[in-house]
């Protein structure tokens, strides 16, 4: 995983899915959702940059006190629950994307204590199962 280290801004983990790279963040700062605004998905909750636009995009995100990690270990952040059964609470409020593969939804979960969340409430990580990373 990449690191991000100047003391004192917002570490905002970030997926690259598909050659786009998605993220979920509160900006409340007006200048910045502005910028971010055209990549924000609003069905789905998410940004979504394409790849051409991301070093320009995550420049100017550190500028504003926002560093921007592209997680590598992206199956480290993957929680998978089988279908058809209770959903743990905030899953889809605290994952970028989701998956159905197999009988089963997969979860790219935006941080760690989501991934701890979730598995508290029923989840399985995807480390612990024969399931193949969907993303």
């Amino acid at each position: 995983m990449a690191e991000f280290r100047r003391a004192g801004d917002e570490q905002v983990n970030v997926f690259e899915v598909d050659e786009t790279y998605l993220f979920k963040h509160y900006f409340d700062d007006e200048e910045v959702f502005d910028r971010l605004k055209r990549y924000y998905n609003n069905q789905h909750y998410r940004f979504e940059v394409p790849a051409t636009n991301f070093e320009s995009l995550r420049s100017f995100l550190a500028e504003h006190g926002y560093g921007l990690v592209v997680i590598d270990a992206v199956a480290e952040f993957v929680v998978v629950v089988k279908k058809y059964t209770d959903h743990p609470e905030n899953i889809f409020k605290q994952s970028v994307i989701h998956r159905s593969v197999d009988g089963y939804n997969g979860f790219l979960m935006t941080d760690q204590p989501a991934v701890d969340r979730a598995t508290r409430e029923g989840a399985i990580r995807l480390t612990e199962t024969d399931f193949e990373n969907p993303f």
